[in-house]
């Protein structure tokens, strides 16, 4: 029953929805990224930085 059940399911449905969902996420990281100002991406590349620990060797 399962077997049969299994055998006449039609994943490409499936298969055309992730693609669908991983291209809009894909475009929304894009354009986020493409519209980020360079103010808050210069201060977001010195947090590793700054975090206010020093090492010493």
């Amino acid at each position: 029953m399962i077997k049969q059940l299994v055998h006449q399911l039609d994943f490409t449905v499936c298969a055309e929805i992730a693609v669908t969902l991983f291209a809009i996420v894909f475009a929304a990281v894009v354009i986020r990224t493409l519209l980020t100002r360079k103010a808050i991406t210069d201060q977001q590349s010195r947090i590793v930085l700054g975090d206010g620990t020093e090492e010493t060797s």
